[in-house]
């Protein structure tokens, strides 16, 4: 429900909202909390490899098709949507779907912490490059929600002041690093989504 006049809506104060993070996070490990007491930790290795699966695919076609389908194309909108209005929309979108990649995060993250339990405990082994492609992403969204999301959105809060003094969104470096983020964040999905899928084959 939104507020009147001129005052932003309660959706646009949560996604806005640094602290948001922390709103999302602490629920959502409350919830993985039982989660892993009641699924994962019932669930075979082979189950569990097929969550991590299904949990990295998704991620990445979401983000995949968000980030670098979908935003491109809405910034090639005509005169339908004038600048300020794309720049509204933007900052939603991208702030629900940084608080929709926090809880899958969480999600992934727990349930590749008992599959790597479960292949260690068998005397296996996990390398370091499935590892780090499957918490890179997880940092990285926090770091996205937590600084750099906070930056764009006062950037398009204010745009004008933003363009007259020297914060890193007035020269578009956080603009460069955020994209250079997500492209790190669907690289490590992809591998982590493909070396899991690979491990169903066998």
């Amino acid at each position: 429900m939104s507020s009147c006049g001129p005052s932003p809506s309660c959706i646009t104060r949560f996604v806005t909202d640094p602290l948001s993070v922390v709103k999302v996070l602490v629920p959502s490990v409350a919830i993985e909390i039982i989660l892993h007491k009641q699924v994962w930790e019932k669930s075979s290795l082979r189950h569990l490899t097929l969550y991590l699966t299904m949990a990295n695919v998704y991620w990445f076609a979401t983000s995949f098709n968000f980030s670098f389908l979908e935003t491109p194309l809405l910034c090639k909108v005509p005169e339908s949507l004038d600048k300020s209005q794309k720049l509204d929309v933007g900052r939603h979108r991208f702030g629900w779907l940084n608080k929709i990649e926090l809880a899958i995060g969480v999600v992934s993250l727990d349930i590749f912490c008992e599959w790597r339990k479960r292949i260690l405990d068998h005397d296996g082994f996990v390398d370091v490059c499935l590892s780090t492609a499957v918490l890179a992403p997880a940092i990285i969204c926090v770091a996205q929600g937590a600084f750099f999301l906070p930056k764009l959105q006062e950037r398009c809060i204010n745009e004008k002041t933003a363009a007259n003094d020297n914060s890193c969104c007035s020269q578009k470096n956080c603009c460069r690093l955020y994209l250079g983020l997500e492209v790190a964040k669907v690289t490590g999905l992809a591998v982590a989504g493909l070396r899991f899928g690979k491990m169903l084959t066998v």
